[in-house]
């Protein structure tokens, strides 16, 4: 004959429904943990993101997190790259070891906006739209509808003019979620871009160098600057997340020279 009390046997029940409880509630806590984890980018051999910064020229200021006035709820601050003309590095750097090609003998084309690119290597299709600068000099960022698409600086020359082409895209969205250029660290010399023009003409580029830097020692002429022949420039963001800043801590940079068009 049993001597435990009704209050006891409650208690018992009661006990052990707060122990099943706090295990659904552990269980629920790991996998949002695990689901909101941030993956980290691929990155460039011998990426320089641990360089120091040089003096640069002067001009628009470094883009940082949420300055480029996006007004997408979803825009964590990962900001794509820094502006022309900041307060970086002024000068390229060694980076990834890569024997340059002899420069290829194509014509410059006549002006015309880019409307997509392509990188076929890491399965990468996108509509292209123009940004500029931001009312406080920093480089604009893809935000909005248009947050996971790349988009082309409107400051630079249009595919197959002589110059750099520049083309930027967001590593990832909120919760660490992977946008358009997650995996451009993984780029390798003799890699090809395409980028579709408004008059109908694709220009192929081919990957010489991809490289990684802090974003205190941004190569801006190194990215930006002039160049004998027509140029791309992919850029994103790299390396760790700074959860403080909620940015990724480098920039990641794929320079390609003009191959056909």
């Amino acid at each position: 004959m049993s001597t435990d009390q009704p209050g006891q046997g409650r208690r018992g029940v009661l006990l052990t429904a707060l122990a099943v409880l706090a295990v659904l509630v552990g269980v629920v806590v790991i996998a949002v943990g695990v689901a909101t984890q941030r993956p980290d980018p691929p990155s460039p051999p011998a990426a320089t993101s641990a360089a120091e910064p040089t003096e640069a020229t002067g001009g628009p200021e470094d883009e940082q997190p949420d300055e480029a006035g996006s007004d997408d709820p979803a825009d964590d601050g990962q900001s794509a790259t820094s502006a022309p003309g900041s307060s970086a590095q002024d000068e390229g750097q060694d980076g990834q070891e890569t024997e340059q090609p002899a420069e290829p003998e194509v014509a410059a084309l006549d002006p015309s906006e880019p409307v997509e690119v392509r990188i076929p290597s890491i399965d990468v299709v996108s509509p292209l739209h123009p940004l500029g600068l931001a009312e406080d000099g920093t480089l604009e960022v893809p935000s909005g509808d248009r947050y996971d698409e790349a988009a082309w600086y409107d400051g630079s020359p249009t595919p197959g003019e002589v110059g750099p082409t520049v083309i930027e895209g967001h590593v990832t969205g909120a919760g660490g979620v992977e946008s358009v250029f997650f995996d451009l660290g993984a780029l390798r010399a003799g890699d090809t871009a395409e980028v579709e023009r408004e008059d109908g003409r694709t220009v192929t580029f081919e990957v010489y160098r991809v490289d990684q830097f802090a974003k205190d020692a941004f190569p801006t002429v190194d990215v930006y600057g002039p160049t004998d022949s027509p140029e791309l420039r992919l850029i994103t963001c790299g390396g760790e997340f700074d959860e403080a800043e909620q940015s990724h801590e480098d920039n990641t940079v794929v320079y390609a020279r003009m191959v056909e068009g």
